[in-house]
């Protein structure tokens, strides 16, 4: 059976009936460490910790001794737990991937197989038969505008809610991360529970108190002074990453990611496209797609072409090394300075 990892964690913690092979795959390590903190309870119960009978296999298996993990009863009766985080075994030979199925596909009821890895080939014989005879969960990395719904199963665990303004809030801080940091998203959603304290609806002045000391923050305040156009704040922000050892290379990236959102959404939307149609497009939320049509009314088409290119400059001359955050200041007067 196919479920989503939210699902399989959740039926983990209710013990809920699973097959006995249970496969969690995908890059988002978030998810799977998550089963992997349920697992236990799950096939022992309350059996104390020096009686549960674990096998772990995370590298070089050998398939003899896994066969004999998966098929020897338990000392102490009851149930036997297989930990398989070697994603190797999963690429090996013919004869060794034949070897693997044969034991994946005649586990003994009293044993319980728990694999946990980053890759796994979808069109193989063995996931496919996981997929039919045990229960499988692709653990994907979430974009910043695919947070919704997470953040709102986060508040819910809590008995709280997220207002639309705090949410979005939180969801604008990452824009320019590649992927959302959840175990970190986790830990601050609970500093969030605790600072809100009775209340159990989060505002957008909730979210700034609580998550103003994560470098993403100061980030987003750095591409937000610069869509408005402020330098003195810009400059500052950019001095603050300097201070804390920050990237010169890296800065120059964030600051193109928000130049170019800025000249994508002023093309998008002097071809008539609406809120809707453009962070359709630009894959990202409304509400921040509502913000930069206003910020990128404070440049024309040719000034942040012109930007971009003096980006691109700055990343070619840096290979010679010099002066790389006063380089970055100077770009930044020159673009921000004009009104």
């Amino acid at each position: 059976m196919e479920l989503t990892p939210e699902k399989l964690i959740e039926m983990l913690e209710q013990g809920e009936a699973l097959p006995n092979v249970i496969l969690m795959y995908g890059e988002e390590n978030y998810y799977r460490s998550k089963a992997a903190a349920c697992i236990k309870k799950y096939v022992f119960g309350d059996v104390p910790a020096e009686d549960m009978e674990i096998s772990v296999f995370d590298r070089d298996t050998d398939l003899k001794r896994l066969n004999a993990a998966v098929n020897t009863y338990p000392f102490f009766g009851g149930s036997s737990l297989i930990i398989i985080s070697d994603e190797k075994i999963f690429a090996a030979d013919k004869k060794q991937k034949e070897n693997l199925e044969a034991i994946l596909l005649n586990v003994p009821e009293f044993c319980h197989v728990f694999i946990s890895v980053a890759k796994m080939d979808k069109r193989g014989r063995i996931y496919k038969k996981l997929l039919a005879d045990g229960a499988c969960a692709e653990c994907k990395p979430l974009k910043p505008y695919q947070l919704k719904p997470w953040l709102d199963a986060e508040a819910r665990k809590r008995g709280c809610r997220f207002e639309y303004e705090a949410e979005q809030t939180v969801m604008e801080y990452l824009s320019a991360a590649d992927t959302a940091p959840l175990l970190l998203l986790e830990q601050e959603i609970e500093k969030l529970y605790v600072y809100a304290g009775q209340r159990r609806i989060w505002t957008r002045d909730d979210v700034e108190a609580v998550f103003s000391s994560l470098p993403e923050v100061s980030r987003f305040a750095l591409l937000n002074a610069i869509a408005l156009k402020n330098l003195p704040d810009a400059l500052e922000l950019l001095q603050n990453e300097k201070k804390h050892g920050g990237s010169a290379i890296a800065v120059s990236g964030l600051i193109a990611f928000q130049v170019r959102r800025l000249a994508q959404v002023k093309e998008l939307a002097a071809k008539g496209m609406n809120q809707q149609a453009v962070a359709a497009s630009l894959k990202t939320s409304p509400y921040a797609v509502k913000k930069l049509m206003e910020q990128c009314r404070s440049y024309t088409a040719k000034e942040l072409a012109g930007f971009m290119l003096a980006l691109a400059d700055f990343n070619a001359a840096i290979r010679y090394g010099g002066r790389q955050f006063e380089m970055l200041e100077e770009i930044l007067i020159r673009f921000l300075g004009k009104k």
